[in-house]
C-alpha cells in the first residue's frame, strides 16, 4: 500500500505542476464570469494585473494536497481491489473451482472502489484546495493580499473563520469528483485488461 501512495502521489504532482497555470486560468473564469472573452483573455488578464507569478499562485497547496489526493485514491482502490480478488478467489477455491482462473470484479464494484476512492481523496485534500483558491484569486480583481503562504492562509482561514471553513464546498466537490472517478477506474481496469496488465 505504500508503494502505491507514493507512487501515485508523485504522479499527482507531476502532472499538476505541468498543468497549474490551467487551473489559474479556470478559476478566473469560474469566479469573474463576463469579464474574461476566453481562455486567452483570462490568460493576458493575470499576467496584466499580477504578472507570470499569478499563473503559479497557490502551486504549493496544489502540490502538497496532490500527493494525499492521488496517492490516498490510488492507494484505497488497488488495495480493496486486491483484498477482494483475494477473498472471491479464496471462496472459489473452497468451493473446488479452478484456482488457476483469474478473477474480474464486476464492473459495477469497481465503479463503487473508485467511488470511494475518489470520496475519500478529495476529504483528505480539501482544506489544501481551498488554501489554493484562496491563494490564487488574491490581489486580482481588486482582491486584498492577504496571505504570504499556504502556512499563513490556513491559520488565517482557520483562526477566523474556523477550521470548518476550510471544508467548505467538501459536498459539491465529492459529488463532481465521485462519478468521474468511478468512470476512470472503470476505463483504467479496461485498458489494464486490453493490454494484459496486472495489478502493482
Amino acid at each position: 500500500p505504500i508503494e502505491r501512495l507514493v507512487a501515485g502521489g508523485f504522479a499527482g504532482m507531476i502532472a499538476s505542476s505541468m498543468v497549474y497555470p490551467i487551473e489559474v486560468v479556470k478559476t478566473m473564469l469560474t469566479m469573474y464570469p463576463g469579464k474574461y472573452a476566453g481562455i486567452g483573455a483570462a490568460f493576458r488578464g493575470v499576467l496584466s494585473e499580477v504578472g507570470p507569478k499569478g499563473l503559479y499562485a497557490g502551486l504549493g497547496p496544489t502540490l502538497i494536497a496532490m500527493f494525499p489526493y492521488v496517492g490516498v485514491e490510488f492507494m484505497i482502490y488497488e488495495t480493496s481491489k486486491i483484498a477482494i480478488e483475494k477473498f472471491l478467489g479464496d471462496r472459489r477455491e473452497a468451493e473446488g473451482g479452478d484456482m488457476l482462473a483469474v478473477v474480474s470484479l464486476p464492473i459495477i464494484v469497481s465503479l463503487g472502489l473508485g467511488a470511494l476512492a475518489g470520496a475519500a481523496a478529495q476529504t483528505s485534500a480539501h482544506p489544501l484546495d481551498v488554501v489554493r483558491k484562496r491563494l490564487q484569486i488574491q490581489g486580482i480583481n481588486g482582491n486584498p493580499v492577504l496571505y504570504k503562504n499556504t502556512i499563513d492562509c490556513i491559520t488565517g482561514v482557520a483562526g477566523k473563520e474556523g477550521m470548518g471553513a476550510l471544508y467548505k464546498g467538501l459536498g459539491p466537490a465529492c459529488v463532481a469528483t465521485i462519478p468521474g472517478t468511478g468512470i476512470a477506474y472503470i476505463t483504467y481496469e479496461f485498458m489494464k485488461k486490453f493490454f494484459e496488465l496486472s495489478s502493482v
